[in-house]
């Protein structure tokens, strides 16, 4: 029999298994019909899917359900629905799903956001808490503020390459974290390393982005391990590409920290530490080391580059916010020298920025995937065991029964009265229950620091009111111009003198 023919029949005998004998006697939650077999397969999209996902909600409800090729997917779009299942009932929604592209073929399975849920990824998170966790994080704050003056007299120097100094400013403050390390003058190679894991990261986890995620018989990766790249099959020249990049993120800046330690030269880092600890480590310990200090990066720089980014954006499209900071920021910090987050809790309109930030294009408009390890019930519709769960966070943070004229930037509805009737963004804005971003908090402080030390210095202006975001897993803006100038001399010379 031709291995097509094969292939095809192995397909439809899983499916009509699981059609006749997987049943269970209530309905699954109410989604876009499907057609025989492939289900919704065909109407998935690959880009922007918390748009379409949004659409969708508004036909079928908060709770819906999709699927392909067998594989059920359910889609959460309210506070209440992911309150419910992903934090209330975390114990059993906190699983990931197998990923046969990103996971195995790539080699992400191991990594803290991709592990799945047990002894690995709860060691995983009590590292990264030792250095990102809400009472670690505060040993960070002068070294952020130290790297946000360079940041300052870098705009300064060089207004109109702004978007560069925003990722080499975050890399300096997450790569000093984890590694100790000081970026080189120009293109860094380690900096340009970790981006690119990043972007390949992102575009390698999108579900259904890969044919071999959805198809069953692909669920054997070791099949899959046999096809060489020059049949010319597209996931699996990319996989290798990943693959090579995936392996030099992992072992690249481990190895250089265990040579600077070995010479003596090594500055104190959190990767540092851990290999201090453990002098001897087994395989996998090490591994576990590797992928914990290099997450790092992954876990804040990523996300804080585009929410900086946002910030550039928003506020020089929104002038007259703009100026309400600059007031608030005058008034309470003066014009004798630049804030702090010290400052942060007597800056009510520059908080509300932030939080306005996270809302109207969030950093990951779709949270990564959940798995749900065993049949559950909610609101007397079956959650298949196995399903994948996806939180659409873009949905959320753009309900306007929450958030009224949410196309706007409006910080204000955060303050006053009305901020109680808009929930906090950043409930939404980093995960979920036990798969929460761990490094939000360094996040939050990076992006309210950069703006207030931004706006006293500078005003921002840009003449394209258009707003316009990639459609990766993680978004960022489409590049775009802006003026930066400083506000006056003695504001200059206060981003020159870094006081």
């Amino acid at each position: 029999m031709p291995t097509a023919t094969l292939l095809g029949a192995s397909i439809v005998t899983l499916l009509l298994f699981k059609s006749l004998y997987g049943k269970s006697s209530l309905p699954l939650p109410p989604g876009p019909p499907g057609l025989p077999i492939i289900g919704n397969a065909l109407h998935l999209p690959i880009e922007r899917q918390w748009v379409t996902f949004a659409a969708w909600a508004k036909i079928y409800g908060d709770v819906m359900h999709v699927s392909a090729l067998g594989q059920s997917i359910i889609i959460l779009s309210s506070p209440q629905a992911v309150t419910e299942l992903l934090e209330r009932r975390s114990a059993i929604y906190s699983d990931r799903p197998s990923l046969i592209f990103g996971g195995e073929l790539v080699g992400y399975k191991d990594t803290l956001p991709m592990t799945c849920y047990g002894e690995r990824h709860r060691e995983h998170r009590k590292l990264m808490a030792e250095v990102l966790g809400p009472r670690a994080v505060g040993q960070w704050r002068a070294m952020e503020e130290r790297h946000m003056h360079g940041f300052l007299r870098n705009i300064l120097g060089t207004p109109e390459e702004f978007l560069h100094h925003v990722r080499r400013v975050v890399a300096s403050i997450v790569l000093e974290i984890s590694h100790g390390y000081k970026l080189e003058e120009g293109n860094d190679p380690l900096m340009s390393l970790a981006e690119q894991a990043v972007t390949d990261f992102a575009e390698a986890v999108v579900p259904g982005r890969y044919l071999c995620d959805t198809i069953p018989i692909c669920k054997w990766p070791v099949i899959l391990r046999y096809i060489p790249a020059w049949t010319g099959i597209g996931f699996m020249q990319d996989a290798k590409r990943f693959y090579k990049t995936m392996v030099a993120i992992r072992d690249e800046p481990y190895d250089m920290i265990k040579r600077k330690m070995a010479e003596g030269t090594a500055k104190p880092s959190f990767t540092g530490s851990l290999i201090e600890r453990d002098a001897n480590p087994s395989i996998e310990q090490e591994l576990i080391y590797k992928w914990t200090s290099g997450g790092l990066y992954t876990a804040g720089a990523d996300t804080s580059v585009s929410s900086i980014s946002s910030f550039f954006l928003a506020l020089s499209s929104y002038t007259d916010v703009q100026k309400r900071a600059q007031e608030e920021l005058d008034r309470i910090v003066g014009r004798d020298r630049l804030p702090s987050l010290e400052d942060r809790p007597n800056l009510p309109y520059l908080e509300a920025i932030v939080q306005e930030l996270h809302r109207w294009n969030p950093v990951g408009p779709l949270a990564l995937p959940h798995c749900v390890q065993q049949d559950d019930v909610y609101r007397g519709l079956q959650i298949p065991g196995g399903a994948i769960v996806m939180a659409n966070s873009w949905a959320i943070l753009h309900d306007e029964a929450l958030y009224p004229s949410p196309d706007k930037f409006m910080p204000e509805r955060f303050l006053g009265d009305v901020k109680d009737l808009n929930p906090d963004p950043r409930r939404f804005a980093f995960g979920y229950g036990r798969r929460a971003c761990p490094g939000r908090d360094l996040a939050d402080d990076t992006l309210f620091i950069c703006a207030a030390m931004t706006l006293a210095a500078f005003d921002l202006q840009r003449d394209d009111t258009a707003v316009e975001y990639t459609p990766a897993l993680i978004c960022h803006p489409v590049p775009f111009r802006c003026s930066i100038t400083p506000r006056s001399r003695e504001a200059q010379a206060l981003v020159t003198e870094g006081k």
